[in-house]
């Protein structure tokens, strides 16, 4: 990074960078220039040297705005602030010698890059006379500095406001005619050179001229800046800048200059747009700031991998949006002034907030926001049912489709340059907490304890982790290298894991808090144990359990058998029981094991099935039938004890159930489907390894542990849980809010020294968790839905 020293403003349009390099200062000469960056995925701009300082190291620069880059290093950098590329000196130095009368022309661009050889050509022993031009009076900038060098000084504005009035060619060509010179040197815009070029040609006079503002990266290596010199092809970044005007075809090079104008046309319009969001959202804090008619009615579509291609692997089916396609959907909200999608989100993530920093290309800015509340943003925003939670409540979607949040949430995540992470620092730990489980709400608890000044250590069954992140959902909805990315950043944040670990079985739960030293204790353990029907045939052997299917499959490999060990049997016709988002992984991941035919039978109708309608849809277009309204009584068996087929009898929607469903009505109809896999997907029981090895922690009748709604606090002194072993099976999202109210209550029973329980919410809201050594007094958001 290099660093601006001191910066200086001339005008509303030029100001001047003064740059420490030293190495580029060493070297600098008159005529040279350097090529600048301000950050990834910004361009590469020539600047000329217009001063350097080899004591001192550094090179200044002076810079009018014009285009996207140049507004950008007027508006948002300063004294102090760093970039990231400075290379050069690039170019050839102009040939300084003894020359005689020596005129050096500067108009617009062109003042500052002139002055260095100015002074070069007046310590040769040069008479010099100076020709500088502005538009107004109010942007002449150095004439002082100038005057110090001329033996003559021309100061020229196009409107006459001061000075000589008219162009810096008029003032060019009555010294041609009273004084003439032995050389001319002009810098400034291609027109200013070509009419100084023009101007001296009758006369004879040698004229010179820089040609660095056609360059792209000037090191000679695109051939960006190829121009005609005398009938040659010259490269302006290695052979120049400085080349003799007269030999210079200055008419093909204006042509070739108008290649992108209208991309920088679209550029500038492009960044004013921003500055207005920026001045609006940020400096004004406005809300409510778009009306419905200037919106987009629908969301930016996502794009997806053909059907027929992705049935046949397991490569990811959302593609995720491109930069144009997040900037189209961010600019549908609009900043409503009460955010009742933050309400919706079960870990409320500021969503209007991060949405903002995406509106003015901040992606980083907009990841800050998000990690607040969430670390794991890419995993989040493609498992998680935004359309039931914070799209449900988008104030958009009451008159239009609502904003894609999760969309946008994952475009982040997957896009964003993630801050260098490192374990925060205190002055006092707050305790010791170990996690049972390295599913969603065990990383979410983990990432909120830690913050809080926590020594915290996962504990996993399983060989990897991620729990149900890694086992239950296929590769082809959650790539298996972003689950890796988001747990590697915890780990670089302090968190401990440990696998192979099957609390209740390894170590106890009282094990951990007397023997091992632990001060709480989350049980984030799942619920695991399937469910099936009681009906007969279950016993076959190619009947699976979602959970031993996909287990085989996602954690074992069982797609790559015999090349992995596990393998997974299907024959040519596989039947999934229920409806639910594990039922649409069953059924997609069936199909891409190349079984022919895949059905889904469900005793609803399709309006009921709890799954995603995005995973309703995908399944569909993969060829997966569906048969609704129809419901198993019997797996049929041969002889050898192998499914052969599937009894199933037709159902009606009743009366609602207590939960408000249609209860599926019996009629005295049967269908007989061929099949020869069968894999049940109606959910999950509490696991009872954990439970049962634990004494004095209360069990509702399910089988799951009773904890508080709000803070998790078991019945157990200590011991907090949530996510599915506490509510049954649910989305990821939901045990991450469990995981962070538990954080929070643990938080709290560890600031009262372990002598409050059961804690309560109001001890949870008033706990004010530490500041890390060094970092601004900015808690963790409190703000966690019960």
């Amino acid at each position: 990074m290099y660093q601006i020293i001191r910066r200086e403003g001339f005008s509303d349009t030029t100001f001047l960078w003064e740059v420490m390099a030293p190495d580029v200062a060493r070297s600098a000469e008159p005529g040279h220039f350097v090529m600048l960056r301000l950050h990834e995925g910004s361009e590469r701009i020539p600047l000329t040297v217009a001063d350097y300082d080899r004591d001192k190291g550094t090179v200044t620069l002076v810079i009018q705005a014009l285009g996207k880059t140049t507004l950008d290093m007027r508006d948002h950098y300063q004294t102090g602030d760093s970039f990231a590329d400075f290379v050069g000196p690039l170019g050839l130095p102009q040939h300084v010698s003894r020359a005689g009368h020596v005129v050096l022309v500067g108009g617009g661009l062109g003042v500052a890059p002139v002055y260095p050889q100015l002074r070069a050509f007046k310590a040769a022993g040069n008479r010099t006379t100076g020709i500088i031009g502005f538009r107004t009076k109010d942007l002449v900038f150095w004439e002082d500095k100038f005057g110090e060098y001329c033996d003559n000084l021309i100061v020229c504005t196009d409107d006459g406001s001061y000075g000589k009035p008219g162009f810096v060619t008029a003032a060019l060509k009555e010294v041609l005619e009273n004084d003439k010179p032995d050389l001319v040197i002009a810098i400034g815009p291609l027109p200013m050179m070509n009419a100084c070029v023009e101007t001296t040609r009758p006369s004879g006079v040698k004229t010179m001229v820089s040609l660095n503002a056609i360059m792209v990266d000037g090191t000679g290596m695109c051939g960006s800046c190829r121009v005609t010199v005398g009938n040659e092809i010259r490269f302006a970044c290695v052979d120049g800048p400085d080349f003799d005007g007269h030999q210079v075809d200055f008419k093909e090079l204006m042509l070739r200059q108008k290649r992108f104008k209208g991309e920088e046309a679209t550029a500038n319009t492009d960044y004013a747009h921003v500055c207005n969001v920026e001045k609006m959202l940020f400096e004004q804090n406005k809300h409510n700031y778009k009306k419905y008619k200037d919106l987009a009615p629908h969301a930016t579509k996502m794009p997806e991998r053909d059907a027929l291609e992705r049935s046949r692997n397991f490569k990811e089916v959302n593609l995720g949006y491109s930069m144009a396609d997040a900037l189209a959907e961010a600019e549908r909200c609009i900043m409503c002034s009460k955010a009742a999608c933050i309400e919706g989100c079960p870990v409320s993530i500021d969503i209007p907030r991060f949405i903002r920093h995406i509106l003015v290309r901040d992606i980083d800015g907009a990841l800050a926001v998000i990690n607040e509340s969430n670390l794991l943003p890419s995993i989040c925003g493609r498992v998680c049912p935004q359309e039931s939670q914070c799209e449900a409540q988008c104030v958009v979607g009451r008159k239009l489709e609502s904003v894609a949040i999760g969309r946008l949430e994952r475009f982040v995540g997957d896009n964003a340059r993630p801050r260098k992470a490192a374990p925060p620092r205190f002055e006092r730990g707050l305790g010791n907490v170990a996690v049972i489980g390295s599913g969603p709400s065990g990383l979410a608890v983990a990432a909120d304890v830690l913050r809080y000044g926590c020594e915290v250590t996962i504990y996993e069954a399983l060989h990897v982790v991620g729990g149900v992140l890694q086992y239950g959902i296929p590769s082809f909805r959650l790539p298996r290298d972003i689950i890796s990315r988001e747990v590697e950043n915890l780990k670089s944040l302090g968190v401990k894991f440990e696998t192979n670990k099957v609390i209740g079985k390894t170590f106890s739960v009282l094990q951990l808090m007397n023997e091992m030293g632990y001060d709480a204790v989350f049980v984030g353990a799942g619920a695991g144990a399937p469910s099936f029907l009681g009906i007969p045939g279950e016993f076959a052997g190619q009947v699976y359990s979602a959970n031993e299917f996909l287990t085989r499959v996602n954690l074992m490999g069982g797609d790559k058998f015999p090349y992995l060990d596990t393998p997974v049997t299907l024959g040519k016709s596989v039947v999934v029981i229920g409806a639910g988002n594990t039922a649409m992984d069953c059924l997609r991941v069936a199909k891409r094991l190349g079984a022919p035919t895949v059905r889904c039978v469900y005793r609803r109708t399709e309006a009921e099935a709890p799954a995603r309608i995005e995973e309703l849809r995908h399944a569909k277009e993969e060829g997966i039938e569906f048969f609704f309204l129809h419901s198993p009584v019997e797996i049929r068996v041969d002889g050898d004890g192998n499914v052969r087929g599937m009894k199933v009898q037709k159902m009606m929607l009743g009366e609602p159930d207590e939960k408000g469903r249609r209860k599926p009505v019996p009629l005295d109809e049967f269908v007989e489907l061929e099949c020869d896999t069968v894999i049940y997907a109606l959910g999950t029981k509490a696991n009872p390894i954990v439970t049962k090895s634990t004494p004095g922690l209360e069990l509702n009748k399910w089988g799951y542990i009773v904890a508080d709604p709000v803070t998790q606090a078991t019945s157990v002194p200590g011991v907090f849980a949530g996510g599915d072993i506490v509510t049954g099976g649910a989305t990821v999202i939901l045990a991450m809010g469990a995981g962070r109210r538990a954080a929070r209550a643990i938080g709290a029973f560890l600031a009262s020294n372990k002598t409050k329980w059961p804690i309560t919410q109001a001890d949870a809201d008033a706990f004010v968790p530490p500041t890390p050594i060094g970092a601004s007094p900015t808690p963790v958001p409190s703000e966690v839905p019960s």
